[in-house]
């Protein structure tokens, strides 16, 4: 079952939802929230979960008597937790409701084995996740730059273990349909397969569209989607936001394991008349370099911390780059750990392109920031 709730303020609204949802019982049961929380920015940015959803969720359980709850989140890579946890405002919710906030890097890792896996047959993931029997995946309604949207199953990556995140973006899978059979969606299948969490609830009172999951544009929905088959949430998530589920691959994969439906006329939704409520988000563009039509992008198996680097280099620090065209008269900028014959001067972004040095300027970092790529191009030049 699936409930929408609309409204602008995000505890009453996720409070709403939430009473009129048929939960399970949670007594006994030890309850893990696991908001989009990763990242440094102020709530309703639409970058991360509003802590308001987050306590609303906290409230209910409570409410309903559950043995213990917890908040776990896994900055990306080069984010301090400390700081993260204080921006989003998950520290200071935490500390009123008494409720641990806990870094999941900061636990020692276990390993899930993946026997159905198509590209992953093992991931590494914070031991904690152990100590619960009931996963609360709560993302932001976002766009993506490699996965078209970012919802509650893609929520679940920042389970993993530090470096295991940007593993995901570096698997290389040379079979199938180019478009349709991407390694990072099928790895996002793979993991659902052992990381499914037992009740989605997203918060789209701000969410992100066009360059997600960091660089986009807000864009205020004012939704709140709540479903206990986190893949039929995301479908119809993805629906409000003007997308058919169908054309999103990482759902198609993930329904194509049985895990369930993505056709949203199969599907039980309250209220039925849902769809007054869409709001069209702007895709994300299909090549990183839009806007800079004389910049050349290698992409092969770039993460998104990379990629997000990338981004700002471009949007701060573009005229500084005008002495780095090449003979065809453009930018030539090299990410990921997958690339192969580029031409001479590309400037390559991060240690996993460190293979293609002899043909590129290598800026080291994992990832390096935009502004100590320009000093370093700098010191070169």
């Amino acid at each position: 079952m699936i409930i929408v709730g609309k409204g602008d303020d995000p505890y009453r609204v996720a409070k709403e939802v939430l009473k009129e949802f048929p939960l399970p019982s949670l007594k006994r049961r030890k309850v893990l929230i696991k908001p989009n929380a990763g990242r440094i920015a102020l709530p309703g940015d639409g970058v991360t979960t509003h802590p308001k959803v987050v306590e609303a969720v906290i409230d209910e359980f409570l409410k309903r008597g559950v043995k213990g709850i917890a908040i776990g989140e896994s900055c990306i890579f080069g984010v301090d937790s400390e700081e993260a946890f204080r921006a989003t405002g998950m520290k200071e919710v935490s500390e009123r409701k008494g409720v641990p906030l806990i870094d999941l890097d900061r636990e020692r890792p276990m390993e899930i084995k993946i026997p159905d896996g198509r590209v992953l047959n093992k991931i590494k993931v914070s031991s904690i996740v152990k100590d619960f029997d009931f996963i609360v995946s709560v993302p932001v309604m976002k766009t993506h730059m490699h996965t078209r949207v970012s919802l509650s199953l893609k929520n679940m990556k920042g389970l993993l273990w530090r470096k295991e995140k940007a593993r995901l973006h570096q698997l290389h899978y040379g079979k199938g349909n180019p478009q349709r059979d991407k390694a990072l969606d099928i790895a996002i299948s793979d993991m659902a397969l052992v990381l499914f969490p037992n009740l989605a609830i997203i918060d789209g009172l701000a969410g992100m569209e066009g360059m997600g999951p960091a660089y986009g544009v807000k864009k205020n929905a004012g939704l709140i989607i709540i479903g206990d088959n986190p893949l039929s949430t995301d479908a119809v998530a993805s629906r409000l936001m003007g997308f058919r589920p169908g054309e999103i691959p990482h759902l198609t994969l993930t329904q194509e394991k049985g895990l369930g439906e993505i056709e949203v006329s199969k599907i039980l939704i309250t209220p039925e008349d849902y769809l007054k409520w869409e709001t069209p988000f702007k895709p994300p563009p299909s090549q990183i370099s839009f806007g800079f039509p004389d910049v050349v992008i290698y992409d092969e198996g770039a993460c998104s911390a990379c990629l997000s680097t990338l981004l700002v280099l471009l949007h701060h620090y573009y005229d500084e780059l005008f002495g780095y065209r090449l003979e065809d008269g453009k930018i030539h900028i090299g990410v990921g750990k997958h690339l192969n014959h580029l031409p001479n001067g590309t400037i390559l972004i991060g240690n996993c392109t460190s293979k293609m040095k002899k043909s590129g300027i290598l800026i080291q970092g994992c990832p390096p920031v935009a502004s100590q790529i320009i000093r370093s191009l700098k010191r070169r030049a």
